[in-house]
């Protein structure tokens, strides 16, 4: 009797395990990720064209799974201020957080096949090859929830995005985050002087910190209304914006915005207006020792900008990569509203935590060219 009650046990847990019992063999629960690409702005050229071939993403930066083939060319100077493009259309992913996503850069131009897959293109319609490198990773948590959708935009920083070698032309060194744009707070705004709109300005969103340090969090180009959108900025900090805008035959003295404290996942506003132009300067930055092919540097100049109620902040206004030479990096900065600039350098090796270097106030004068240089250990 006891061997056939165990001859039934058996038979029953055999049962069991063939039609999945104790949820081994359970599918995992799935989700779907839509991802967006997006850019901040850069100053110096009309044109960035990319050719991406691929993009996958990871949690943990060993198992890949990708996301779509993309096949496609992309000018980022066209993905900066609220726009971007859509790389991948609710890809059905397991269920859980992602904080890596690798793009594969592509070997053909998508947009025009007599074209490199990557170049820059000047104001005077000249164009060059960008270099690219092989594959970029930008990281960000993004949650995909089970049975549920995410929507993630790939953010390219403009700090170094175009670096300007001497000896091998231009390369794309771009660093970037991710975000969940639904978790993340908007700011847009209206730059004018007593003409009306600017247009072609360079706005900067900033953090400051407790040691008073401004950081530049996004960065875009004002339209052909004067109207601006920096989107993907985490909640929960407080920004500043500020703009200078230069031209060649007048420039503007920094404006800054009261602070915003983006507590929500919302859309803020904060407009900028301007006073008469003045007659610019320039300040030429020379950075030693030269960049190496692994490093981006970029100048960068400051100057204490009434903030509103809340006072003053020394804030960015300025911020512009270099020309890596064969002894040294240079920023040439122009359209300077005349004054007293603080100058900065950072410089990031392999796209890790930049490192700065501070020099001496850079004096400008109208119609003059201030020189001022920084060293790197």
């Amino acid at each position: 009797m006891r061997h056939a009650l165990n001859l039934v046990f058996l038979a029953f847990v055999a049962a069991l395990l063939a039609c999945g019992g104790g949820g081994s063999s359970a599918p995992a629960p799935t989700g779907r990720l839509t991802l967006r690409l997006g850019s901040d702005s850069f100053p110096g050229y009309t044109q960035a064209i990319v050719s991406l071939e691929k993009v996958e993403t990871s949690g943990d930066g060993v198992h890949w799974t990708t996301l779509g083939n993309v096949r496609a060319s992309y000018d980022l100077l066209a993905l900066q201020s609220g726009h971007s493009a859509l790389l991948v259309t609710a890809a059905q992913v397991t269920a859980g957080t992602y904080t890596q996503f690798r793009l594969t850069w592509a070997t053909v131009n998508y947009l025009d096949g007599a074209m490199q897959p990557a170049y820059v293109a000047f104001p005077s319609s000249t164009r060059a090859v960008m270099t690219m490198p092989a594959t970029t990773t930008l990281t960000g948590a993004i949650n995909v929830p089970a049975d549920g959708t995410a929507t993630a935009q790939l953010m390219f920083s403009g700090q170094q995005a175009v670096q300007q070698r001497a000896a091998t032309g231009y390369a794309f060194q771009a660093t970037g985050t991710v975000h969940d744009l639904s978790l993340s707070a908007r700011i847009t705004g209206h730059l004018a002087d007593s003409a009306g709109p600017l247009a072609g300005v360079e706005v900067f969103a900033e953090t400051v910190d407790g040691a008073e340090l401004a950081t530049l969090q996004r960065r875009a180009f004002t339209d052909g209304s004067g109207n601006y959108v920096l989107e993907g900025l985490p909640m929960g900090s407080v920004y500043f914006m500020t703009a200078q805008p230069a031209g060649t035959s007048g420039s503007y003295a920094a404006v800054a915005a009261a602070p915003i404290n983006a507590l929500t996942a919302t859309s803020y506003t904060a407009d900028l207006g301007f006073s008469s132009a003045l007659a610019p300067g320039t300040v030429t930055v020379s950075i030693t020792p030269a960049s190496s092919q692994t490093q981006g540097t970029w100048a960068e100049l400051r100057q204490t900008v009434a903030t509103g109620a809340s006072g003053a902040k020394a804030l960015i206004v300025r911020s512009q990569t270099v020309m890596t030479g064969v002894t040294q990096d240079q920023a040439g900065i122009t359209g300077l509203a005349p004054g007293s600039y603080g100058v900065a350098a950072q410089r990031s090796s392999s796209g890790g935590t930049p490192i700065m270097k501070t020099g001496t106030q850079a004096l400008v004068v109208s119609g003059a060219s201030a020189t001022t240089s920084l060293s790197f250990p």
